[in-house]
């Protein structure tokens, strides 16, 4: 158990917090197995949460000596974990049937950020079947090109003519086809990995009241102005005919995006909270759902000025427990949080969602 000072010195932690479980070493591998405590009332030690923690790892190839540790050069690196997410029920879905919704050749502009829609048909029809699995298909080398995909449902009363082509997002001259998706099914983020429903609940499709038509909105990050590229990114949707016990849907919440939502810049906190009001979740769950929904995952989104995340859940004027939050938001990890138990929202409910920024590094506005 070691610390650092502010000249990346490794001091040895008077009050040592680590358990070593196991160890073995073969001549590829060593593997440590450790325990502490959650938060160890030791200043040297962070407290670990449900947030986003960054790993710092380094290590050299030979043991240390007498003459103490070895540098490590340029064996090192991080990594973002969120070390208490619960883990998922991993059903196994090698066997299941599976579509994909993929870009072809999307030319991506020498220019900071590009939302690009194409529109897809759902090949599943005439019968119910859940989707249990959604992964992201990324093309190679474009992990950092890709930042987020939405998923949206639109009218079943377009034809396959839309299908032909794929447009520029919220553009003028963008297709009215795509005005009549206004539904978001799915979302995926940078940083995140396959997302699994839990084992009784599937996304509907194949009915007349699920998904026929369906937009897939990527957002292209490419703040180097790079030219040339071309890409063929999207999502694969693995289902089953064995039908689960409820539909999954998805809620959003938070700030729209606006012009009249902007940051100053050399701020080193400015909060915005979007608010999904008592009488929005009245009206959305009141007459549909007067039991209300189960949330069973919440995927907390922003960008680069983003630090914390919290979602806020009232009722009848008192808080309850957060939804969920991250107090050391990633900007490049962006995954679900799987609850632990599910969380009833009733009509009336209202949420919050609080949104930490920081602007001390931009001399300019920041428009959100």
């Amino acid at each position: 158990d070691y610390f650092t000072d502010e000249n990346r010195v490794l001091k040895k932690d008077p009050q040592q917090d680590y358990h070593l479980e196991y160890a073995m070493e073969n001549s590829t591998h060593t593997i440590l197995a450790f325990s502490r405590e959650l938060h160890t009332c030791d200043t040297n030690d962070k407290s670990i949460t449900e947030s986003t923690v960054r790993v710092i790892w380094a290590y050299h190839h030979k043991d240390m000596g007498e003459a103490g540790k070895n540098y490590h050069g340029s064996n090192r690196g991080t990594k973002s974990l969120r070390l208490l997410n619960p883990e998922r029920e991993e059903v196994s879905s090698a066997s299941l049937p599976y579509f994909d919704l993929t870009n072809k050749d999307v030319p991506v502009p020498d220019k900071d950020t590009t939302y690009w829609c194409q529109m897809f048909k759902i090949p599943v029809q005439h019968e119910k079947h859940h989707v249990t699995k959604v992964e992201p298909l990324i093309q190679k080398g474009h992990e950092n090109l890709v930042h987020h995909i939405l998923l949206y449902q639109c009218s079943s009363n377009l034809n396959d003519s839309v299908l032909d082509y794929g447009h520029e997002c919220y553009h003028p001259n963008m297709p009215d086809s795509f005005l009549t998706c206004e539904t978001v099914i799915f979302a995926w983020a940078i940083g995140g990995e396959g997302f699994t429903y839990p084992p009784h609940v599937g996304l509907s499709i194949g009915t007349a009241a699920d998904p026929l038509f369906v937009l897939m909105e990527v957002h292209y990050d490419n703040p180097s102005f790079t030219e040339g590229l071309i890409d063929n990114s999207g999502l694969r949707l693995i289902y089953t005919p064995v039908l689960r016990k409820y539909d999954a849907g998805v809620i959003e919440a938070g700030l729209w995006v606006s012009l009249f939502h902007n940051i100053p810049p050399g701020m080193p906190e400015f909060v915005s909270e979007g608010h999904c009001t008592l009488e929005c979740l009245e009206e959305a769950l009141g007459a549909e759902r007067p039991a209300g929904i189960q949330v069973f995952a919440v995927l907390l989104h922003a960008h680069l000025a983003g630090r914390a995340i919290r979602m806020r859940h009232f009722r009848n004027g008192e808080e309850q427990k957060l939804l969920a939050y991250d107090d050391e938001f990633d900007f490049n990890f962006q995954e679900f949080q799987y609850l632990e138990e599910e969380r009833t929202i009733l009509p009336g409910d209202n949420l919050v969602t609080e949104c930490h920024y920081s602007t001390v590094d931009r001399i300019r506005m920041t428009w959100v």
